[in-house]
Formats: C-alpha cells, sequence, structure tokens
C-alpha cells in the first residue's frame, strides 16, 4: 500500500524540448493542482467516508 509520505516523493516527468511553452506551464500547472487535490483529499480523508469493511480493517492496524 502507499503511504503519504510517497505522494510527496512524486514528480512531474519531463516534458519534451518540442513542446510548446505556454503548454507546458498549462499542463504543469494542472498537475500541480490535482497532486494538491489529491494530498487535500486523502489527508483529510474521514471515518465517515468509509465502509465499515474498511474501518474494521484500519482499526486493526
Amino acid at each position: 500500500m502507499a503511504s503519504m509520505n510517497g505522494l510527496s516523493k512524486l514528480g512531474l516527468p519531463k516534458l519534451s524540448d518540442n513542446m510548446d511553452p505556454e503548454d507546458a506551464r498549462a499542463l504543469r500547472s494542472y498537475l500541480y493542482q490535482m497532486q494538491e487535490q489529491l494530498q487535500y483529499v486523502l489527508t483529510n480523508l474521514d471515518t465517515e467516508n468509509m465502509s465499515d469493511t474498511l474501518r474494521s480493517k484500519l482499526q486493526g492496524l
């Protein structure tokens, strides 16, 4: 299972030198936003949003 610490180690892929600089900026901006949203959701996941089965498994850890 991936850990939350592993998210911070994810890097952006190397974009082609042939890519339009404006497109590259837009893509990087979008990817950063997606990473921030994912990190927020995973950090703030409440047990009310989990199934009973998953909640039981997590309590056993």
